[in-house]
């Protein structure tokens, strides 16, 4: 059975004891889906338990928390999320979860709830204050709606977890299969669906890893990994890539005694992987490193090539390293809980591989568009496949960017970056700018008589399959400032990467800027049919 094509999150809400937790953590066992505990995520975020974030900083503060987690959540794709029991007690939060995913009540009376809460003492700061009968009454019409509800009293987490199994169709978890195996630089690269959790067996006689993870990751995924040394969070996006937060990772190395026979395994995307292999890099001079993406970007790209970094105030990626993991694993159903915005960003770098360097993969891409846009597992372990080949083939030509083979990779990515820069790095996220960077640079080639038009057309009509931006929208007088410290320029005179008809993409230094501002004018002022 296929997955549902609404992928969103199934929200699984009820009073206290009701089993939110369990029957999730079951049903993530029979689904595949990942498992979210919505108070479990605010005490890993914050250090402090629940009764003891009541206790030093009130209920309201809790509530706050408790918001902006379930409005992260909400733009997910295919997980479950146990919600804190009074979540639905708020109408904002309940017409969120109801508008953006499927709401399971879990029913619960409320002799049964006194009962599962007495073996939890001090863990449900509510009931140190109010009369159990009294608040079961008080919420439960707000546990009145909902697709589903499933009395939970009498019947196993087991048993709950097949009920709402079969009441929404969810197909059961296909078993684990792995599709590539790849030699690195210095590592392997293991593409392959349900693999996750093999971790351990990839690491042959290493200890278990230290986990680095953002703090959705972490609590989405961490638990499939099998033992760790620990498990320290990142702040989600580029608010991790800083020395502060390196700093930090420091100390929980120390604190955890990894030494230099332990190895440090990033749980994430973009982002954790520059931070924690950048501290892999520097923690006693150079420890063992393991990426694990859990987006289609970091799947593609990012995870592979060992280049690891942070930001400083003066711009990003100065102080960085170049250090080859021992092992990628990437494991295409973590790309399943992708909100559809993050996921899009993977293809716009997939289709600069096939644009620029395997024709025959961009044929394939053209046939199975829809297939990695509905994120088919077999699809999308083949995309990823086939990306990790080229991308390898072009490290081992130049591992740490000297001969110049490795700018091949940068198709797109001038005006790409120009682009993102240009937002403040908010209206343009990085594969959507670099899908509008590879039409500039693709009308370019044409005009220079590099590639056909024909090659351009079937760009743009991909991009298109695929849901993706084919025009850049600034003016480009907002791009130029940009533009000059691209570090492919020479003397103020662009080195551009373009593609080549029938063959691999090519570094030009001969294409004056005016002719690039050319190209750039026509494809924003080009009309979208």
């Amino acid at each position: 059975m296929e997955r549902p094509r609404n992928r969103a999150p199934i929200f699984l809400g009820g009073f206290m004891a009701s089993g939110k937790t369990t029957v999730g953590r079951e049903l993530s066992r029979m689904t595949g889906y990942p498992f979210l505990d919505m108070d479990e995520t605010i005490e890993k975020r914050t250090g402090l338990s629940v009764p003891e974030i009541f206790t030093l900083y009130g209920e309201g503060a809790f509530r706050r928390m408790e918001g902006e987690l379930l409005r992260e959540v909400a733009s997910l794709a295919d997980c479950i999320v146990a919600l804190g029991g009074g979540v639905l007690v708020n109408g904002e939060n309940r017409r969120l979860v109801e508008s953006s995913g499927t709401l399971v009540i879990l029913g619960v009376k409320p002799e049964t709830a006194r009962e599962r809460a007495a073996s939890q003492a001090g863990a449900r700061p509510l009931l140190e204050k109010n009369d159990l009968h009294a608040l079961w009454a008080e919420r439960e019409s707000f546990y009145a709606s909902g697709k589903l509800r499933i009395e939970t009293d009498s019947i196993s987490p087991e048993e709950a977890a097949r009920e709402i199994q079969a009441g929404l169709g969810l197909p059961p978890v296909p078993p684990p299969a792995i599709e590539r195996v790849l030699e690195g630089v210095r590592g392997r690269v293991v593409v392959g669906s349900g693999i996750l959790g093999h971790l351990p067996s990839f690491l042959d006689e290493r200890q278990p890893p230290f986990v680095v993870a953002d703090t959705l990751t972490g609590p989405l995924f961490s638990g499939q990994l099998g033992e760790t040394r620990g498990l320290h969070l990142l702040p989600r996006g580029e608010e991790a890539k800083t020395l502060d937060q390196v700093k930090d990772l420091y100390q929980a190395l120390a604190a955890a005694g990894v030494d230099r026979a332990g190895a440090l395994a990033a749980l994430g995307g973009g982002t954790v992987g520059d931070t924690a292999g950048f501290a892999a890099a520097t923690w006693m001079r150079g420890i063992d490193l393991v990426q694990c993406p859990t987006t289609l970007l970091a799947q593609v790209d990012s995870a592979m090539g060992g280049k690891v970094g942070v930001n400083l105030p003066e711009g990003k990626n100065l102080v960085g390293a170049f250090h080859q993991p021992v092992l990628v694993l990437s494991d295409v159903s973590c790309l399943a809980s992708l909100s559809r915005k993050d996921y899009r960003q993977g293809l716009g770098e997939i289709v600069k591989y096939g644009l620029g360097e395997d024709p025959e993969f961009f044929g394939w891409l053209e046939k199975h568009a829809k297939a990695l846009l509905e994120r088919h597992p077999p699809a999308l372990a083949e995309a990823v496949g086939r990306c990790a080949e080229i991308k390898l083939a072009v490290i081992a030509e130049d591992e740490k960017e000297k001969t110049g083979a490795r700018v091949r990779l940068n198709l797109g990515h001038t005006i790409a970056h120009a682009l993102e820069a240009a937002g403040g790095y908010e209206t343009w996220q990085h594969g959507d700018a670099v899908s509008a960077g590879l039409v500039v640079a693709t009308h370019l080639a044409y005009r220079l008589g590099d590639c056909g038009e024909k090659l351009l057309l079937r760009l743009e009509a991909l991009l298109e399959d695929l849901g993706l931006p084919r025009r850049p929208d600034r003016p480009w007088e907002e791009l130029e400032p940009y533009l000059a410290r691209d570090k492919k320029f020479r003397e103020g005179r662009p080195r551009l990467v373009l593609p080549v008809e029938g063959g691999p993409c090519a570094l030009r230094n001969d294409v004056s800027l005016d002719r690039l501002r050319a190209s750039y004018e026509e494809v924003r002022q080009w009309k979208i049919d």
